[in-house]
Formats: structure tokens, C-alpha cells, sequence
């Protein structure tokens, strides 16, 4: 097994940092798109994981994200059309990623933040993947979302793109934790390990506030979101814990997993992990995870012709 730093540049100059965990014999590859106020490297330990099981990762770290990401640029993704660079940014990398294994089945796993990127990705490159795996996401909430959108929109006018408000604190991940009182922590929302919960807590490059400009660009792509416009013969599976906030508590996915079934998805799967909370990779039963996730990513025989197709598109600067 190998792991291999790689760097893509996006159309505005942007560098894309990643790496590529590969096994001797790979027989199918797994992108990681990972979540909010977190990184890439919190998924190494997953990925040689896999690697002992045939499956080629590659990951990489979301603009604002990770231990390149200069101080003042931390939890922003960009001055300007901060949605459309998030996912091109995406797509370039399953493009490499198809490039480095051809022929090989490209499965994406989205996590939280992630899991609408992915899903925006898809929406607008059909045939940059085989198959769409979904971790801690939730449904697309109209009514809620315009609400919020003008009230950060609000505070995004009044305070500047860069702005860290404690009110949008206050109603995300304030909120959140609020449903697991008495708090131990300010993360205890995020798993039911509390050794993973003071692990995320001591890491630098985690938990930190993101700006106005970040959460107006992210509610805005999760708007554009509609699982009619995706392919009818892309599989498509869900999963989170029962008790993951984010997910209404699993209300929230069930009402997503049913809306992608409804839109004509051919295949569509969601699991729920009773007692779970948004991290189930990170939970106490975050063995039985992992085998869940590998089950997701069998070796075909052979995978869609048209995702040889796939190509990178400009986005705006």
C-alpha cells in the first residue's frame, strides 16, 4: 500500500491538496467529499482500512478547509460564487481520480457539507461517478432554507462575506447540541465516543466558526439540489444514526431517501443506526460502519461506459 500527496489548481488559481491511498491490486475507488468545519486527514485511519480490502481512496480538503488553508481564508470558500467552485472542485478531482484508475468503478461517499456537494456534483456531472453514497445528510427543506438564506443574507449585507456571526452559530451547531443536554461539550451532537468527541475538540483544524459568505454559498447550492434532475440508473445510498441531529433526528433523510425514489432513482438505499449520532464512522459501533460502507463498494464486473466521459468544466472566477 501507498499514500501520495497530490495537488490539482482549479480555474482561479486555487490549489486543491489531497491524497491517494493505494493498494497493491485495487478493484474500485472510493472519493471522500468530507464534512464542515473538519478535514480531510480525519479520514486516513478509514482509508488504509480499505486499502486492506482492495478499495483505492482518495481524499482531499474543501476551500476554507484543512491544514493548507491560510488563517484569514479558514471556513470561507470564496469571495464569489463560493457553490459552483466547491463542487467544480469536486468534479476535478473524481476526473483525476478516474485518470489514475481507469477502467475502475469511482464511488463517492459525501458526509455532511459533503453529502450536498456530492449531490450537486452528480446533479451536474452525471458521469463523473458509479455510485453516490450519502452519510449524515438530510432533506431539501425549502421553506426552512429561504428562511435561512434571508437571514444570513441579512447579516452577510450588514457584516461582509467574512463575517463569523455567533447568531448562525447559534441556530447550526448551537442548536444541534442543544438536543443532547446536559452538554459535556459543545460537539457531544457529534457522537456517542467520547474519546472521538475530545479527539475533534483538540484538533486545530476542527470546529471552527465559518463565515457568513460560507453558509449563504452553502444554503444556496442546497437549494439547487433536485434529485429529478439526476440520473434514473445511478445508485444512490443514504445512511446516518437515528439520533443525528442534522438529520432531524432521521426524519430528515427518510423524507430525502423518499424524495430521490419518488424523482425515478432506479436504485436507492438508506440505512439508519439506532442510537447514532452525525459522525457514524466515529460512533462505538464504528467497526459495523466500516462494513457497511465496503458492502457499498463491490468490484463489478464492469462499470457505465459513459463515465469515461467525464471532463472538467470551467466555473466562474
Amino acid at each position: 500500500m501507498q499514500e501520495h500527496p497530490f495537488t490539482l489548481t482549479s480555474q482561479d488559481e486555487h490549489s486543491i491538496r489531497g491524497t491517494v491511498f493505494q493498494p497493491d491490486a485495487p478493484n474500485s475507488v472510493l472519493v471522500i467529499a468530507h464534512g464542515m468545519a473538519e478535514h480531510a486527514g480525519r479520514y486516513a485511519e478509514f482509508a488504509r482500512w480499505l486499502n486492506g480490502r482492495s478499495i483505492a481512496v482518495v481524499t482531499f480538503d474543501h476551500r476554507g478547509h484543512g491544514a493548507g488553508t491560510p488563517e484569514q481564508d479558514r471556513g470561507h470558500y470564496s469571495d464569489s460564487h463560493g457553490w459552483a467552485k466547491v463542487t467544480d472542485d469536486l468534479h476535478r478531482v473524481l476526473c483525476h481520480s478516474r485518470a489514475l484508475f481507469p477502467g475502475l468503478p469511482v464511488f463517492l461517499l459525501g458526509h455532511s457539507m459533503g453529502s450536498f456537494i456530492a449531490q450537486s456534483c452528480a446533479q451536474q456531472h452525471p458521469d463523473s461517478l458509479d455510485t453516490l453514497i450519502l452519510s449524515a445528510t438530510n432533506r431539501i427543506h425549502r421553506p426552512h432554507l429561504l428562511v435561512s438564506r434571508l437571514i444570513i443574507g441579512g447579516l452577510r449585507k450588514l457584516f461582509g462575506r467574512r463575517h463569523l456571526s455567533p447568531i448562525i452559530a447559534q441556530m447550526t451547531f448551537g442548536k444541534f447540541n442543544r438536543l443532547f443536554r446536559p452538554n459535556r461539550t459543545d460537539c457531544d451532537w457529534l457522537s456517542r465516543d467520547r474519546a472521538q468527541v475530545d479527539a475533534y475538540v483538540a484538533d486545530p483544524l476542527c470546529g471552527f466558526p465559518c463565515s457568513t459568505g460560507l453558509w449563504h454559498d452553502f444554503i444556496r447550492g442546497m437549494l439547487t439540489i433536485n434529485p429529478t434532475r439526476w440520473r434514473k440508473d445511478l445508485p444512490v445510498h443514504l445512511f446516518a444514526g437515528t439520533d443525528d441531529s442534522v438529520g432531524e433526528m432521521g426524519n430528515g433523510i427518510t423524507r430525502h431517501f423518499q424524495a430521490i425514489r419518488d424523482a425515478g432513482v432506479e436504485r436507492v438505499s438508506l440505512r439508519l443506526f439506532e442510537g447514532g449520532r452525525h459522525e457514524m464512522l466515529n460512533e462505538t459501533n464504528g467497526e459495523e460502519v466500516r462494513e457497511f460502507i465496503l458492502s457499498l463498494c463491490p468490484a463489478p464486473c464492469h462499470r457505465h461506459d459513459k463515465a469515461l466521459t467525464g471532463a472538467v468544466h470551467p466555473v466562474p472566477s
